[in-house]
């Protein structure tokens, strides 16, 4: 009867915790991806690379995030100068789109902020994943996209700094990068200068 107890409470904790779930695999690109883009400016170096393929979205997120309407996007940020900081921001990086369908502005352009990766994976899966096994992999997934996601940061000379931002909602299933530009401040820390990037993404 013991035994029984304890086999069926290290079942719960296993139904409980997710400890069955598998990691998710971790992103370390060996070489540049072919749809990266680079910009530089005032000696700052942006390299971004939109993840457009379901199938890579579920290798490095286990979620076809396309489908569920969250652009992802790695970004790559490298100080190159001898004597300036900059401060780099993830609210900073906004996806311009020309002529998007729905939600345009007077100018035809539909802007979208980044969102933190709580946000975007909770507003992908949406509710009614309450079941255990359901519960944990979720956990698992937005614990990924946490984990993955670049943090903000004061970059002095000659440090990098990368990681993923998250854009939502776009539309299920499209190409998020038509026509698509992403601009970028990010703000020198001794004078206030802002410096900006625009850099188009491929189709």
């Amino acid at each position: 009867m013991k035994q029984f107890i304890t086999i069926a409470f290290c079942a719960l904790l296993l139904f409980l915790t997710g400890c069955g779930t598998n990691p998710i695999r971790p992103y370390q690109p060996s070489s540049p991806s072919s749809s990266e883009r680079k910009a530089q400016e005032s000696g700052v170096e942006v390299a971004l690379d939109p993840f457009l393929e379901s199938s890579r979205t579920k290798q490095y997120f286990d979620i076809d995030a396309v489908g569920k309407g969250i652009a992802i996007l790695h970004v790559r940020v490298a100080n190159k100068t001898a004597n300036q900081t900059f401060l780099v921001e993830k609210k900073n990086f906004q996806l311009v789109r020309n002529g998007a369908a729905g939600g345009l502005t007077g100018d035809g352009k539909k802007t979208e902020h980044s969102m933190a990766a709580e946000n975007a994976v909770a507003w992908a899966l949406g509710p009614g994943l309450i079941t255990g096994g359901m519960v944990s992999h979720s956990t698992e997934i937005q614990r990924n996209f946490t984990n993955k996601e670049m943090g903000n940061a004061s970059l002095s000379p000659g440090e990098n700094i990368e990681g993923f931002i998250y854009f939502t909602p776009v539309n299920h299933g499209e190409d998020w990068t038509q026509n698509a530009v992403v601009k970028i401040n990010l703000t020198e820390t001794k004078t206030q200068k802002v410096i900006e990037l625009n850099i188009p993404l491929p189709r």
